[in-house]
């Protein structure tokens, strides 16, 4: 599940800034971003669920926290643009910065 969740979670990543980079703007790769990053939360969620009672559950709260923090921003970004964008980016730096320490660490 945790190889699904980051496949889709880099795929939803190329989906946003590939089009950005060739300032491509077409609201079918938000809504692909927005798509295949909800899947990627779903199935973080559901690794975290199957990983309860497992010696790496531990790793798998802070991912799933992590997860649903991007999503929730993500959703908030349609309120107030400005201060969402940025906690939506904060959040997405801060996932890479988790896996970062519990590749090191756990």
């Amino acid at each position: 599940m945790e190889r699904i969740s980051s496949s889709f979670f880099m795929l939803s990543l190329l989906m946003y800034y590939i089009p950005k980079i060739f300032k491509i703007k077409k609201l079918r790769y938000v809504k692909l971003h927005i798509f295949t990053g909800s899947i990627s939360i779903i199935t973080m969620v559901t690794a975290f669920v199957l990983k309860i009672g497992q010696d790496d559950f531990i790793k798998y709260i802070g991912f799933s926290i992590i997860m649903i923090l991007i999503g929730v921003t993500g959703y908030l970004l349609k309120n107030n643009p400005k201060l969402y964008r940025k906690l939506h980016v904060i959040s997405t730096i801060s996932f890479f910065v988790y896996l970062f320490i519990s590749i090191k660490f756990f």
